[in-house]
């Protein structure tokens, strides 16, 4: 799989399109295929499949450069705020 960056123009206006596709060979002819359109998606989103892609075979190297942050925890105080509209 590769990412694919098209770009065309009619008129005054250019176009610019991102897609993810495929190559395969049928019939000793190579083929592509396209999976999915990325043109919507965010640049960092895009840059993040294209790392990906890149390190497919060993992402385990990818686990050392990312960090995780833990972010607020709402299970209790929903739980709180639960009972409380059950005994009201």
């Amino acid at each position: 799989m590769h990412i694919v960056e098209n770009k065309s123009k009619f008129g005054k206006k250019i176009y610019r399109s991102i897609l993810l596709r495929e190559s395969y060979r049928e019939d000793g002819k190579v083929k592509k295929r396209t999976i999915a359109n990325l043109s919507n998606c965010a640049p960092q989103k895009i840059e993040a499949i294209k790392l990906a892609l890149s390190h497919k075979e060993d992402l385990s190297a990818l686990s050392e450069s990312v960090e995780l942050h833990e972010g607020l925890s709402v299970g209790a105080v929903w739980c709180v705020y639960q009972v409380a509209k059950a005994l009201a």
